[in-house]
């Protein structure tokens, strides 16, 4: 199953949307947007950023399989 982003309406009728995964997992949920068009045009930034974006890790660990030996 593939992922999909699913606009709704929240508590105070923002427009929000979520990336869900194909087993039903939410990956993120946005802020609230003022029409559709925007929240569009959100999703198609994430998608973008996602892939074309870096992984970057601030959380100062080292990952077992990145130490050197």
């Amino acid at each position: 199953m593939t992922s999909q982003f699913n606009l709704h309406l929240d508590a105070d009728a923002g427009l929000r949307f979520e990336l869900v995964t194909g087993n039903g997992d939410v990956l993120l949920t946005s802020k609230a947007f003022e029409d559709e068009d925007a929240a569009i045009a959100a999703i198609w930034s994430v998608r973008e950023a996602a892939a074309k974006g870096r992984i970057v890790d601030l959380t100062g660990s080292v990952p077992e399989n990145h130490l050197s030996d």
